[in-house]
Order: structure tokens, then sequence, then C-alpha cells
């Protein structure tokens, strides 16, 4: 029988202790920290009142879509957290860098944050607007006759049709040529009255009526309205939205109707917000705010003639809090993506972009987005 030396008897109670001590650091404690995958009690989650990413109505629970995806993310994590608000994003950022909040749930992917924080995955796209007052239209019609008149004799427009024009008249002086020798029924050999019919059979493919009074034979002149009706497609689509834009911009009045009107108004934007910083870059001279309410406010009370800030944040003050007050201009520019952002080398970025990209991905991520900013995403 083959004797077990006292050594031997030191080697099995020393592996009989670590085997205890991994079952007590990697049994059920231990997968519980593993499944939340994160290692902290509490998270210090930072938000700030900018609807529709993040509201609270009277001291009550937050809501909004950022708020709704974090939600989601510490649900998927498990881990416990709180929220700490703020007044603005300024006093946010500097607790973000300094570690006194561990994450800031909305804010713009730019390089210069890149530079500060780490920032997640992206799960928006938005960019800045220009609001301006809300002007009630004139309701009498001979204004908008005027008004009409006025941009329909535009130079531009004018311009366009002249273009159109001469391509219509192109397009019909080949066709008739083709057809005056063999389809002189419908395309006379005259000169003047066959140039005439042409032009009359171009302008009639171009805007789809097609009467059909008048059709090429040849295989020539069958051709050229082959080519002639995917192109007036084409020119005809583009001369009805610049017909739509520039009617549209005649109807608003006030003297900011876009982002170049901006160099001779008074601007206001948010304090240290990427908007002010773009406009600055641009060389904007531009008042800065507090918050986006005291910005609108005072755009109202004719302090200033445009707000400059975040497009989705701007649309929803038009839709609840500013509606009949303030109007939103459709252009967008200085376009960036929406992310979550951590302090520098924190621990948390890696298990939260696994959830974020998993959520985004679903059904539901998309149904939350439409009830809060509707088809944009």
């Amino acid at each position: 029988m083959l004797a077990i030396s006292k050594p031997n008897w030191m080697v099995i109670v020393g592996l009989a202790l670590v085997t205890a001590i991994w079952v007590v650091v990697f049994g059920p404690a231990g997968a519980a920290a593993q499944n939340t995958h994160v290692g902290v009690a509490k998270l210090r989650v930072g938000t700030v009142e900018a609807p529709p990413f993040a509201t609270q109505v009277a001291n009550g629970p937050w809501e909004g879509l950022s708020i709704e995806l974090w939600r989601w993310i510490a649900r998927d994590l498990e881990v416990a957290y709180e929220f700490i608000p703020y007044e603005d994003s300024g006093q946010l950022k500097l607790d973000l860098e300094n570690g006194a909040l561990d994450v800031f749930i909305a804010m713009a992917l730019t390089a210069s944050h890149e530079d500060i924080f780490d920032m997640s995955h992206p799960f928006l796209t938005s960019g800045s607007s220009i609001a301006v007052p809300w002007i009630e239209p004139r309701p009498s019609l001979l204004h908008f006759l005027g008004q009409f008149v006025d941009r329909f004799l535009s130079r531009e427009l004018l311009l366009m049709i002249g273009v159109l024009v001469l391509l219509a008249f192109g397009a019909g002086t080949l066709v008739w040529l083709f057809e005056s020798r063999r389809n002189r029924d419908v395309f006379t050999d005259k000169t003047f009255k066959g140039l005439w019919q042409g032009l009359w059979w171009a302008v009639v493919t171009m805007t789809t009526v097609g009467y059909g009074d008048k059709a090429p034979r040849t295989v020539g002149g069958r051709v050229v309205a082959l080519v002639w009706m995917f192109t007036s497609i084409i020119l005809f689509a583009l001369f009805t939205a610049a017909v739509t834009a520039s009617l549209t911009v005649g109807t608003l009045s006030g003297k900011v109707q876009g982002f170049n009107d901006l160099y001779g108004a008074r601007v206001g934007s948010v304090a240290r917000s990427e908007s002010l910083d773009y406009l600055a870059q641009h060389g904007i001279g531009v008042r800065a705010f507090k918050s986006q309410q005291d910005g609108l406010q005072a755009m109202i009370d004719g302090e200033i003639d445009a707000f400059v800030f975040n497009a989705l944040t701007l649309k929803n003050a038009a839709r609840t809090a500013f509606n009949g007050r303030i109007q939103v201009l459709p252009e967008i520019f200085d376009p960036y993506y929406v992310s979550m952002a951590m302090p520098p080398g924190s621990t948390l970025r890696e298990p939260f972009n696994q959830a974020l990209l998993t959520i985004i991905e679903t059904e539901e991520w998309l149904r939350l987005t439409a009830r809060y900013i509707g088809l944009e995403k």
C-alpha cells in the first residue's frame, strides 16, 4: 500500500484552500458581478433638461429618448443608478471629466469630445438649426398673389424656365428633323410650323401631359423621344423642387431666412454648445445663453433675431412650450452623431457599447425614436 507523506498532505490541503477561495470569489457573488459587466455599486448619471432627449416634469421622474435608452441599457446590464440633474452641460462636462459622474447619456460625438471623454457608439444623428420668431402669415389674397408673382419672376426661376425651354426646343427640333419627311401628317415639313410642332411635342412630353396628338414613328424620332422622356422626368422634378423651395422661402418673413443671413443678425445659442462653437468658427457673432429656454425667450422679446441650437430640441420646443411663437427653418447644418460619454479610461465603455448596439437593432428602438422624434433618427 502506497503511503502518503506529510508534504503530500500539505499539497492537498493547499489545493483545497485554493479551490475554496475560487468558489467564494467566482461563485454566486462573482457570477452576479460578471452579469453586470461593470462592477460598480451605483452609477451616477448626469442629466440636463433637453427635450426630446431628457426632461423632468414638476420634479417627477425623468423621461425622454435618452432616458428610455439608458434605462434599457441599465436593465440589460443589471446595474443600479441615480440621475444627477444639472442646470447646464458646462458643469456636467467638468464633473464627468473629473470622474464625479459615471456617464452622460446624450453628447455630440465630436473630435473635441473624443479627446476628453470615452464616447460610446452613436445612436442618433442630429445637427444645428435656426429658430426665428413666428410671424403670422397675412391672410390677404392680394398679398399672397404678390408674393407668388415676386418669387415666380425671380431671376433664378426665370433662368431655369429659359433653360428648360431651350432643351425642349432642341429635343423638338431633332424629332421634327427625323419625322418631317416620313410623318408629314403629324410633323409638317414647313420649317416654322414644324419647329413649333416639335416644341409643342417636347413640352407636352416633359410635363407628362401626353395629349397623344403627336407621336414619332421613325426609328430616329423614337430614339430621341425615349432619351427625352427619361431626361425630362429628371429636369421637371428639379424644376418642381426649385419652385417649391422658392415659394416656401417667400412665405417666410423676417430678417433671417437662412444660414448666410446670420452674418448680419443678432444671433444667440447655448453657452459651451456645439452650435455656438460652429458659429464662432464661421465668424458669426453670437450671444451665449445659459439654456435654450432663456435664448428662445430672449428672441421672442426682441433681444436677438435668431437662435441656433440642436435641431431636434428646437423642433420639440416649436411643438410644445413655444408653439405658435417660434418657427424652425428647414436648413440643418453642422451634422453630428449623438452618443453617450464616460470619463476618460472608463471600464464602462465596452459593456455599454455591446448593450447599445443590441438595442438599436431592435424594432422597439424604432418605435421609441418614432415616439419622441417622429421619422427623424
